[in-house]
């Protein structure tokens, strides 16, 4: 069965499975109520190592090499089948199946069968549970493999399908993590008999898997127990404990606020790579940052080899414009520039990050999370550039020579940065200062527009007088000429009136409107500002404007007056003319 198959639990498997239960200290059940208290964690890390060593033993006695059988390990379960002569079936004892069933329990299930026998002889098989005497069908199995074996020799072999489940020990992990205080506990729960079983899950290809068997989780954590190594390594959302230590691990303290806030972080990170869309098959959970683990205790180097070079791919992945080709596959990292540099991740003959380059494949971590925790496309775009300078432009590199260019593009990105911040700040208080001039230039070319509509109005006031004055002395005068001169002249005044209302009146108040209108224009483009700044700077321009309105709104009242009085005094001596002519 390939693990693609046995890619995840169920839901309701791992909602089980993080669920502390405190085992029993003899059988590694659950506990009873009344029972004496559970063993210390140190004792459940013992059960789970003596667990691992049992399925060790198990290994060696169906001859399954210990790479082979770390290779047929999945989160939920170890599958192997092997192949072995019927002599050395025959070496296993019936105690030592009896230990085995006593450590597993149920978790294990040996089938075994006869391979090349004559057809016309029964099949030779047995299926070893706990519960049904596996030592006595052992037993049964085997005298009837050496009869076998007696007519027929070396043509048949021994056909052995092993699986070995987690629940037992999943039960003790629970207990381990269970004895923690001032932790946030894990999501997800997971157990390896085998380091090297987990340590082959830490590749780009494997990030699938990982993500479907729920192992790696958005809004949780995740704890890994290695039951044949001694060691921890801790981080935020990911720590892996060795099982083979002789004192329990000593926990990395995680709040609820920390975790929340890891979260928060972490999801705007991914937000801001899916909608850079530069790489079309990026993980939906995994990012760089949930593989930073520290080492507390020695024992896994290797682990944290795996983890910091996966670290560093994923990471380089992030920083790279173009990411071609998918996980499973190999990825070929295209960086920025006119001549890009290429580099190949996840392919066979790609080299990694090992040994001495840890340093700079951390160094490569950190850059990337300076430039997408803050989920701004800003220090994404600044760090991109500064690494890919930092690159031979136009040949390919290797992961190495990145995460050693990562050294020096972290602080050129951080210096970048901090011109590219202040730069900004200048053009904001710039941008504020025009809009400043600019509400300044328009409150003043109000203020003038009303200077120029009072005196206008004063000028005509003026001018209605002298009128008046002028048809008074032309009547003195000529008193006979006098009503057709004040009939004359009130025609013309009313014209004149009429005039400055519809076309000098009408014409300042749309460049009045036309003014505003750009103010409003010139500040909404102005970006740098928020609409509260704006709001702000505009009011000397709201006060300006009710200020133009309001003697707008008296000038025109003042000028239908004088309008309606030259309509008044026309008309009337209308009458009196055309009443002299009748009486002529």
């Amino acid at each position: 069965m390939s693990r693609a198959n046995r890619a995840g639990e169920s839901t309701s498997q791992r909602h089980q499975r993080s669920r502390p239960i405190a085992p029993d200290s003899a059988t590694g059940g659950p506990a009873v109520v009344g029972q004496p208290p559970a063993p210390p964690v140190d004792a459940h890390l013992s059960q789970l190592h003596q667990l691992s060593q049992t399925v060790a033993d198990i290994g060696a006695a169906l001859a399954i090499a210990a790479a082979r059988l770390a290779e047929g390990e999945a989160v939920e379960r170890v599958e192997v089948v092997a192949r072995l002569a019927v002599g050395q079936l025959a070496g296993i004892g019936s105690d030592r199946v009896r230990n085995w069933f006593a450590a597993l329990g149920p978790d294990l299930a040996l089938d075994l069968r006869l391979d090349g026998l004559d057809p016309d002889l029964p099949l030779v098989s047995a299926a070893l549970r706990d519960g049904g005497e596996p030592a006595e069908a052992l037993r049964t199995f085997q005298d009837a493999a050496s009869a076998a074996a007696e007519t027929q020799g070396d043509d048949i072999s021994v056909e052995a399908r092993l699986s070995v489940g987690k629940s037992r020990a999943l039960t003790l992990a629970r207990a381990v993590v269970a004895e923690r205080s001032g932790v946030v506990a894990p999501e997800a729960l997971a157990v390896f008999y085998a380091s090297d079983a987990w340590n082959q899950l830490l590749t780009l290809a494997a990030i699938p898997y990982l993500e479907q068997s729920g192992l790696v989780r958005a809004d949780g954590r995740t704890c890994v127990l290695l039951c044949d190594a001694p060691g921890y390594l801790a981080g935020v959302a990911l720590e892996c404990v060795g099982a083979a230590s002789s004192t329990g691990p000593d926990w990395l303290p995680v709040s609820q606020v920390a975790f929340r806030q890891f979260v928060a972080r972490e999801t705007a990170a991914r937000r801001l790579l899916a909608d850079d869309g530069g790489w079309p098959d990026a993980p939906h959970l995994l990012t760089a940052e949930r593989l930073h683990l520290i080492v507390r205790a020695s024992g896994l180097e290797i682990t944290a080899t795996r983890l910091a070079a996966l670290r560093a791919e994923l990471a380089a992945a992030s920083l790279a414009p173009v990411v071609q080709g998918k996980l499973t596959e190999g990825l070929t990292l295209r960086f920025a520039g006119v001549r890009p540099a290429i580099c190949a991740l996840g392919s066979p003959d790609a080299p990694t990050i090992t040994g001495a380059s840890g340093a700079w494949g951390d160094a490569l971590g950190r850059l990337a999370d300076w430039a997408t925790r803050r989920g701004t496309v800003d220090t994404l775009i600044i760090a991109r550039e500064c690494l890919a300078r930092e690159l031979a432009p136009g040949r390919a590199v290797s992961l190495a020579e990145v995460a050693r260019a990562a050294v020096d593009a972290l602080e050129a990105a951080k210096a970048n940065f901090t011109l590219f911040v202040r730069g900004q700040t200048d053009r904001y208080f710039a941008a504020r200062q025009s809009a400043q001039d600019a509400v300044a230039d328009y409150a003043e070319s109000v203020r003038k527009a009303v200077s120029d509509l009072t005196s206008d109005v004063v000028d005509n006031v003026y001018r209605t007088v002298g009128l008046l004055a002028a048809v008074v002395i032309g009547g003195l005068i000529q008193p006979a000429i006098s009503p057709l001169l004040v009939l004359l002249a009130s025609v013309l005044y009313t014209a004149y009136i009429a005039f400055v209302i519809y076309f000098l009146l009408r014409a300042r108040a749309d460049r009045f409107a036309l003014e505003e209108s750009a103010l409003t224009a010139r500040l909404d483009a102005m970006g740098e500002l928020t609409a509260t700044e704006r709001q702000r700077m505009r009011e000397p321009a709201i006060s300006a404007d009710a200020y133009y309105r309001r003697y707008m709104a008296r000038t025109r009242m003042i000028y239908y007056i004088l309008l309606a009085l030259g309509a008044v005094v026309a008309l009337v001596f209308v009458v009196v003319v055309i009443a002299a002519i009748v009486r002529a």
